[in-house]
């Protein structure tokens, strides 16, 4: 495994599994899921602000929030669309594609990277497009302006929008190196999902431990207190949309290199990491039979 992927033969894996992708009527199940959550939750919640007679500030603040609770919803169904797929590939016939052909593990590991970025992506289109579309059916996506005086103008806003996306993404990504981690140990699709599940909920209900509890870390002369919640990774990917909600309610966003988007960065990529190198240790040691 010390010889680098190709990126011919990567592109040639990913080609094959997003070509498996679209025959999954699970996968097309859970971008529907998606769709649904997007859109219907869309409608749902445009029914709450008019039943309780408030109004959303903007169109913007209104599709910021749609997105926020689209992605609560999406993550973990995209963790499991991870376990499943990844899964699928080590078990049945694409592994026997794989391994009859000069294809080393790296280059299966790195391809799987590569489908969850492409798996990303669209997830994140298809939630932008039902939160933004609806916005705009609902509202205006225009400039945001208070009486006539324009606040932001629309190209300040889709520019913080898609710097969100691909900080969103980075934790995201964390979130499917769990998964390819998890499909590297399985022998069968219901492990990959149960330990998978089990360790989804694991992390994630870190987030819940209160931030006054954690370690002191020595940092620059002095000390950086670091909570144990830090490690539910998964929850990180709320920190970017957070910070783009402050924008409809008129406080500029002067940078996104504050201490919250490092922490995250420094949590997701190094997650990313660990359990690349995980999976990588395991694809070395373990003896595919055909």
């Amino acid at each position: 495994m010390s010889a680098l992927p190709s990126p011919v033969t990567v592109a040639r894996l990913v080609r094959s599994d997003l070509l498996k992708l679209s025959r999954y009527w699970v996968v097309l199940g859970a971008y529907g899921a998606m769709a649904v959550v997007a859109v219907g939750g869309a409608a749902l919640y445009h029914l709450a602000e008019a039943r309780a007679s408030i109004h959303s500030g903007s169109g913007w603040d209104f599709a910021f929030a749609v997105m926020l609770r689209s992605l609560d919803f999406s993550r973990s169904v995209l963790f499991l669309m991870f376990c499943l797929v990844f899964t699928l590939d080590t078990a049945n016939a694409t592994l026997k594609y794989v391994l009859t052909r000069p294809v080393t593990r790296l280059e299966l590991l790195a391809s799987r990277y590569a489908t969850a970025l492409v798996m990303i992506a669209a997830t994140l289109a298809l939630l932008w497009a039902g939160s933004l579309g609806a916005a705009a059916w609902y509202y205006d996506l225009g400039a945001l302006t208070e009486n006539d005086y324009v606040i932001f103008p629309a190209a300040t806003m889709a520019r913080h929008v898609a710097i969100a996306t691909v900080l969103v993404a980075i934790v995201l990504l964390s979130i499917a190196s769990l998964a390819v981690a998890v499909s590297t140990y399985a022998t069968t699709m219901g492990g990959a999902i149960l330990t998978g599940l089990v360790l989804f909920t694991m992390f994630g209900t870190l987030g819940l431990v209160p931030a006054s509890l954690g370690v002191d870390v020595p940092w620059d002369g002095g000390t950086v207190h670091v909570p144990y919640s830090t490690a539910s990774f998964m929850n990180q990917v709320f920190v970017p949309m957070y910070l783009l909600d402050d924008l409809p309610t008129g406080i500029p966003i002067d940078t996104w290199w504050t201490a919250e988007v490092r922490r995250m960065l420094a949590v997701s990529l190094g997650t990313t990491l660990v359990f690349g190198a995980i999976a990588a240790a395991g694809a070395h040691r373990r003896d595919y039979t055909l």
